[in-house]
């Protein structure tokens, strides 16, 4: 790609499709507040959806191509929530097509913008990080850091080493001081995958939610991670996309 974007692994540029300018990487929040007579508090923040608009044009042989193009993109884009790459900006948005301004014809281009609303207002890099530990204490304390600026909600995988029958095994970012608690029984190699993003637990693919606690999630930069009860021949992998506000 280049200069272009892409929606649902599918490169326009293909289409003809330049983007001159966009709105990436606009950050708001909505605040709520408690105006008094003399001054205000502020109450619950949160991050409401998002637009992104891109100002594109697309080249082609005549006006009837042009709008020949204009109509394959608006089938491709028009699909639902799928991702969004803007060339150059290294991450992707799960974005819906919401518009398409009419915009201006010339003779071998079109000029206008083509608008998308991201539900989830976050934009999450196009590299996804893995990261492997090995857990030979317990507890194990390590530390993961993190890029972006926002929180992620990544995918834990605990392997066991050894028979470990009716522990509790927890996994907690101290940093957060979210901790999630799993009661039951493993033996060597079988692996606990918990999904901070679709709040799930399994057990060698399998449904295990034998659960206390919350899902813990990483903060941008560092973040201290203890396991405890996997005892000392397991492994830790972190897998997760820095995400951006």
């Amino acid at each position: 790609m280049a200069n272009s974007f892409s929606f649902n692994g599918i490169d326009m540029l293909a289409y003809g499709v330049i983007v001159t300018s966009h709105n990436i990487p606009d950050c708001k929040k909505d605040i709520t507040t408690i105006q008094l007579k003399d001054r205000a508090y502020s109450g619950d923040t949160k991050r409401g959806a998002k637009r992104l608009h891109l100002t594109c044009f697309i080249e082609g042989s005549d006006v009837s191509d042009i709008r020949d193009k204009l109509d394959d993109v608006i089938k491709i884009i028009d699909a639902g929530n799928c991702r969004l790459v803007v060339d150059g900006t290294g991450r992707y948005y799960n974005a819906e097509f919401e518009d398409r301004s009419s915009g201006n014809y010339f003779p071998t281009y079109w000029q206008g913008t083509i608008t998308f609303l991201c539900p989830d207002p976050l934009a999450y890099s196009t590299t996804e990080t893995s990261s492997d530990f090995n857990i030979d204490a317990d507890p194990k304390t390590i530390t993961e850091t993190v890029g972006g600026t926002a929180i992620t909600k990544p995918v834990w995988t605990l392997t066991a080493g050894e028979t470990l029958s009716d522990v509790t095994i927890k996994l907690e970012n101290v940093t957060t001081g979210e901790e999630l608690q799993w009661t039951g029984s493993l033996v060597d190699e079988d692996e606990l995958e918990i999904d901070s993003q679709n709040w799930t637990v399994k057990k060698n693919s399998v449904s295990a939610m034998t659960i206390t606690g919350e899902f813990p999630r990483l903060i941008a930069g560092s973040n201290s991670i203890k396991v405890t009860a996997l005892s000392t021949t397991g492994t830790l992998n972190i897998t997760y996309r820095d995400a951006y506000a």
